[in-house]
């Protein structure tokens, strides 16, 4: 076959979780490659496309797995590629007269809730939205997210009434008018002002940039070949780019997963791109030939299962069941330790996984598995920037260098703030004696006073004087009219730095930073907010910290973690991942019915063939989530099934999922968990 011929062909891989898609997509460039090393003669004229960060990873590690280290090649998510194409081709937006000439400045989806909430005050204010949702940050989250849906299905704003009619959803005809009005309000001003988000960047590539005539020239001059991974996941939109390389002649690789699309709900339109199979040369994967249910097909395996309660389920499938779930959670830290002790299985080869994972569960496992010297890796654990004491301590220590905040700092607030920076000299019962007698509150600035303002000063001691004193000194060199970031990257530098902190208490200060700097840059964009004082943006940051929808976000890991993974099930199907233990915890919770979809306002109805899109059934049948998410999960265990139950959830009521009887029938003839020849004594796999 000659090369020409080669570039012309779109291949189309099929196949399960697990199955070596992948590996298959990455063997077809190294037969390119193979067959004529100037196949690829620039870096960025091979385009890999996944559906998240740790697909990037696994794409980047099977590539040097199969040719080595030399070739990288340009690997990037579909939100991400039109990121980059709408800046590379943002002279060609502002001659369409579609954005302004200014250079774009993105905006992170936090800070976007806080601008639409400002452009949309009037109606929030009379509650026009309360239809979306009584709260205000709802609402106002909601409408965004309607936004963004349509700009990933290519719809118009002005076609969202007969959308909403169609599917005669019941919403006032006046409030669906409002919601088109506020979403071109939004659409309006962000371009005005040249300011991206993810919806507004995804329409303006859709409904703009791709069908303009020299940008669809430009593809075939860029772009040698297309490998996108995992298509299931990625937005209506993505299909239409699809087509217009396929118009081009470029080489085009697809993996696609029948079922089980991880991102369905959110954005993603799986039935989007069927169209591009009947054109494609299909390639079918073979499913693993043995799985923890045998060597029978998964998904009959799991149907038959779901619809026959007599089933019995296989060996290696165990429960442990409490009455409590404060018992679970200790039954399960206790079977994970006596298996690891007893060297059955490593750390780094079990996850936990649950629909949802609340503080408990995250605080037991952490501190019993630490306890027992065994390390655990909470996976992407996006908490709220201000639950960081960390945060809390340097923001308090702002308000004792910016004037006219408007904000007063608790005592307590001194207090943690003192022993958070200074833990070696001062100690809590100190913090609390300085915070209650050398703190002076004030309307224009907030002071921290000589320790001699305390008559007693003389039991602080030394050290915790000394520091404290060091303190004052440093904030009174402090220059009010620096930008915070300066101050705070000074402050972690100072005082945070030398702890030696971990990852994860590391992960909050680096998003501080970057938040911070964003925040400030967002108001030096925007020319009728450049004047806004110091203090006042300040005061809006902290309220917006306060408020806890700002959370850390740390970087994924460069390999599988080392140590026992808890996920949720969403989490841990979208990394991708795969060990040969899982323990699935609240088992028998009424969560597992909706099969771990996540899914943002009515979804459904942007799907591009609507209540006709075989996606669709999986909103409208319950049965069907559960089954997709059971053959994605049970794709990726290889060895040991725990199924957790007890009888009572946190909140005491019970607990009868319809998962239930698959716990009935692990525990009925197994009160002991079999493991590789070796019994888990009874009491620690089942309390019954």
């Amino acid at each position: 076959m000659t090369l020409q011929a080669l570039l012309a062909v779109l291949q189309w891989i099929s196949g399960g979780s697990r199955s070596g898609k992948t590996c298959a997509l990455v063997r077809e460039f190294a037969h390119w490659v193979g067959q004529d090393k100037s196949v690829i003669p620039r870096e960025r004229s091979l385009l890999f496309l996944t559906d998240s960060v740790e697909g990037r990873q696994a794409i980047q590690r099977e590539i040097e797995s199969q040719l080595g280290s030399g070739y990288r090649p340009y690997i990037t998510t579909p939100v991400g590629f039109m990121q980059d194409e709408v800046e590379l081709f943002w002279p060609l937006l502002v001659q369409a007269k579609a954005v302004d000439p200014h250079p774009p400045l993105r905006l992170k989806p936090e800070t976007e809730l806080v601008w639409a909430e400002r452009l949309w005050q009037p109606w929030l204010a009379n509650h026009r939205f309360a239809v979306l949702s009584e709260n205000r940050d709802r609402a106002t989250r909601h409408l965004l997210d309607i936004f963004q849906l349509a700009a990933f299905a290519r719809l118009s704003l002005d076609d969202l009434p007969q959308l909403i009619w169609d599917h005669q959803l019941e919403m006032p005809s006046e409030t669906v008018g409002a919601i088109v009005t506020a979403l071109k309000q939004w659409q309006s001003w962000c371009t005005a002002h040249s300011l991206l988000t993810y919806g507004i960047t995804t329409d303006l590539f859709g409904r703009v940039l791709l069908d303009h005539p020299r940008y669809q020239a430009s593809l075939g001059q860029r772009f040698q070949c297309l490998l996108a991974d995992n298509i299931h996941n990625y937005p209506a939109v993505m299909a239409d780019v699809i087509a217009r390389f396929n118009q081009q002649g470029i080489k085009i690789v697809l993996t696609h997963q029948p079922i089980g699309a991880v991102r369905l709900g959110l954005g993603a339109d799986p039935d989007a791109f069927l169209s591009l199979k009947n054109q494609a040369t299909v390639i079918e994967q073979p499913c693993p030939a043995e799985t923890i249910f045998g060597n029978t097909p998964l998904q009959t395996e799991i149907q038959e299962r779901l619809t026959t309660p007599q089933a019995t389920l296989p060996e290696n499938i165990a429960a442990i069941q409490t009455t409590s779930r404060m018992q679970l959670l200790q039954e399960v830290v206790a079977t994970i330790a006596t298996a690891i002790h007893q060297g059955m299985v490593q750390p780094n080869e079990i996850a936990i996984l649950a629909p949802g994972l609340d503080s408990v569960a995250r605080h037991v496992f952490s501190t019993e598995l630490k306890k027992r010297g065994i390390p655990l890796v909470i996976w992407n654990e996006q908490r709220p920037l201000i639950q960081s004491p960390f945060v809390r301590a340097l923001l308090t220590l702002l308000l004792f260098v910016y004037p006219r905040t408007g904000m007063i700092p608790e005592a307590t607030a001194v207090a943690e703030m003192l022993t958070v920076l200074l833990p070696r000299a001062i100690d809590p019962v100190r913090a609390g004696l300085l915070s209650c007698y050398c703190f002076q509150p004030g309307l224009e600035k907030a002071e921290l006073l000589s320790t001699t303002q305390y008559s007693h000063w003389d039991r602080f001691g030394h050290r915790a004087t000394a520091a404290y004193e060091n303190l004052r000194h440093w904030l009174s060199t402090l220059d009010p009219s620096q930008m915070p970031v300066y101050l705070l990257e000074a402050a972690i530098q100072r005082y945070l730095w030398p702890q030696n902190l971990t990852a994860s208490e590391l992960a909050p200060l680096r998003s501080l930073l970057e938040g911070t700097a964003a925040y400030w840059q967002i108001y030096d964009h925007l020319p009728e907010h450049r004047a806004t004082p110091t203090a006042e943006r300040l005061r809006e940051w902290i309220a917006l910290l306060r408020r806890g929808i700002v959370t850390a976000d740390p970087a994924p890991p460069l390999r599988q973690p080392q140590g026992v993974l808890l996920a949720t099930t969403f989490q841990y199907r979208s990394a991708q991942l795969a060990h040969r233990w899982h323990f699935w915890l609240d088992v028998g919770s009424p969560r597992w019915q909706d099969g771990g979809l996540q899914c943002l306002w009515q979804a459904p109805i942007f799907l591009r063939q609507g209540a006709a899109s075989p996606s669709a059934r999986v909103w409208q049948l319950e049965s069907e989530r559960l089954e997709h998410l059971l053959v994605d999960l049970c794709s990726r265990v290889s060895d040991r099934l725990f199924l957790c139950h007890s009888d009572l959830a946190a909140n005491g009521s019970e607990q009868e999922g319809p998962l239930s009887p698959w716990v009935d029938l692990a525990v009925g003839d197994r009160l002991q968990a079999v493991t590789d020849g070796t019994m888990i004594n009874n009491a620690i796999c089942s309390s019954s």
